[in-house]
């Protein structure tokens, strides 16, 4: 059977087809929730840090609009570079500079400090520094001096807020502004002061802001000393909501918004598992129902086979033995009432097919038994007729006494002949009837035929088909003897072919068979080309077919020496096994 086209395969594609969708299904579901909670948390938390880019935005803004309006404004600026030889006035003018500055930065504290420096003297003098120690105030002082000095007209730091490191770990955004005659204007704030707004945004226990710059890399957060280092790849589609990000076995949702004029990002860095624990419960009942769903299925699958595969096989395996011959198979009772019915309709046809075929075996053999006499009887009047030729024969020339031995041979032989109703008789009572058939043929032609029997005395009670052996005697008498120089010799030897087997040659001295008629007889058509003509032979090949089948082999040849040899090979036998 094709595994393919089974019902068996069939239902398992079917429950395959059924439960992968439902799983994946499920799997979707979940999922989808997931991505629904991080997309809605991280739209929540984009709009904060929307929010307060927008604030540090406006104040950067503010303080460049004011540093360009007071480099323009201020008469100070402008008499700086005409006091750099007069060392007097020039410190005045710085100082009354930087108390415009402190005065204002009084009551705008969204930087930290500003300043002044001088390109031709390398002078720098700046607002007051709220700092907690003297080597991060000369870090900041020192941090400064390396951008002015560096800083051309034209340089980014003339055109956008700049990050620069000022101490280790420690950043700021430094924006200079050109006054003109070599002095630039400037304004430092620390990243860290900026952070401050972004502690009142809740994102959760272990979640914290902080600034990104062009490269991902955070330089600023809220985060403790120990919070692990994220490795964000820089925002390539400004339209994405978010970033999934892993560090040391954690996921964090990144959720990024960049600060106009300056290189930075605002940023904000989410647990996912805080983020998603509410979903727990949500996300363990769909694990459960996905698992009870295999279960169930699973279940019903086993039923299915206990109810229709299991039952549905017995049947197959049935009609299998029935179609190999075994008759005697029967179904056992089924669970379900259609596979009851149609199992006990099996049995049914199965017994009734089992007495129809013991019937047709009995009839069979009743008509191989009609078959068998009718051969048998075809024989007698076959010979009979040969006979009373022989013996109208001898009246013609009036020996009375040779036609009296012939009428008494005649007897003996139609005395055996006659029994009909005998299925089967010894090799010895054959024998004697053959010496009685040759007997005959010695009156008819005396002096002319002689005759050997080897018949061990062990094999007398074999058992053989009666008339076996004459119909090839008669035939060799027939076509083999031709009134010869020599007597015609007839030898007939009976010996063991096997342990099983009987082996019966004939033999004689003739002309023996030409080529011709020899392949003839070895394919069989001899006897079907001359319909009626060798009615004996015929009836010999029919009966030995009849009661071995296969087992039974006839075989014809000439002796190296000349004259026919006829073989046969029957299995050994006792008349009772016959009988039976």
């Amino acid at each position: 059977m094709n595994i393919k086209r089974s019902l068996r395969s069939k239902l398992v594609i079917g429950f395959i087809a059924i439960t992968l969708p439902l799983f994946l299904l499920l799997l979707y579901n979940n999922y989808y929730a997931m991505n629904t909670v991080r997309e809605q948390v991280a739209d929540s938390n984009k709009n904060s840090i929307i929010l307060y880019s927008s604030q540090i935005e406006a104040a950067l803004n503010k303080e460049i609009k004011f540093l360009y309006n007071f480099a323009v404004e201020d008469p100070n600026i402008a008499a700086l570079s005409q006091l750099l030889n007069d060392g007097d006035e020039y410190v005045l003018a710085k100082a009354r500079i930087l108390n415009s500055l402190t005065r204002y930065h009084r009551f705008d504290n969204s930087v930290d400090l500003q300043f002044i420096y001088s390109v031709q003297n390398h002078d720098l003098f700046n607002t007051p520094i709220k700092t907690q120690s003297y080597d991060e105030l000369q870090s900041i002082q020192m941090a400064i001096q390396q951008v002015v000095k560096n800083a051309r007209p034209g340089s980014p730091e003339f055109m956008q807020w700049k990050a620069i490191p000022y101490s280790k770990g420690k950043y700021a955004l430094i924006r200079l502004v050109d006054a003109g005659d070599g002095f630039y204007l400037g304004a430092f704030v620390q990243l860290k002061n900026l952070m401050v707004p972004l502690d009142l945004v809740h994102l959760g226990e272990d979640g914290y802001a902080g600034f990104l710059n062009e490269a991902g890399e955070l330089i600023t957060s809220s985060a403790s000393p120990d919070s692990p280092k994220l490795d964000i790849a820089p925002v390539e589609d400004p339209t994405d909501t978010y970033q999934a990000v892993k560090a040391e076995g954690r996921r964090y949702i990144v959720v990024q918004h960049p600060i106009q004029s300056t290189e930075l990002s605002l940023g904000a860095f989410i647990p996912e598992a805080r983020m998603l624990q509410n979903l727990y419960h949500f996300r363990r009942g769909i694990l459960m129902i996905s698992v009870l769903a295999v279960i169930v299925l699973i279940i019903y699958l086993i039923y299915l086979n206990d109810i229709i595969l299991k039952p549905m096989n017995s049947l197959i395996r049935g009609m299998r033995s029935i179609k190999n011959g075994n008759l005697a198979y029967r179904l056992k009772p089924s669970k379900s009432k259609e596979f009851m019915i149609i199992n006990e309709t099996f049995n049914n046809m199965a017994s009734e097919i089992q007495e129809l075929k013991i019937s047709v075996y009995e009839e069979q053999i009743k008509a191989h038994k009609a078959e068998l006499k009718h051969l048998q009887l075809q024989i007698n009047p076959h010979f009979l007729l040969n006979s009373i030729n022989i013996v109208y024969n001898l009246a013609q020339i009036q020996n009375y006494g040779v036609i009296q031995l012939m009428c008494l041979n005649l007897v003996q032989y139609f005395r055996f002949a006659t029994r009909t109703n005998q299925v089967a008789v010894t090799i010895a009572e054959e024998m004697e009837h053959l010496e009685s058939y040759i007997r005959i043929q010695q009156v008819r032609f005396p002096d002319q035929v002689t005759y050997a029997c080897h018949l061990p005395e062990e094999l007398a009670q074999a058992a053989v088909p009666p008339l076996l052996i004459q119909p090839f005697v008669e035939n060799a008498i027939k076509h083999g003897f031709d009134f010869m120089d020599h007597p015609f010799h007839i030898d007939i030897r009976i010996d063991h072919a096997a342990t099983e087997e009987l082996t019966v040659v004939i033999a004689d001295n003739g002309a023996g068979f030409d080529e011709e008629t020899l392949q003839l007889l070895r394919t069989g058509a001899y006897m079907e080309s001359r319909s009626g003509e060798h009615l004996g032979m015929t009836n010999v090949l029919y009966r030995l077919k009849h009661f071995f089948g296969s087992d039974a082999g006839l075989s014809f040849g000439n002796a190296p020496e000349g004259g026919a040899v006829v073989t046969l090979t029957i299995p050994h036998r006792r008349v009772e096994e016959f009988a039976s």
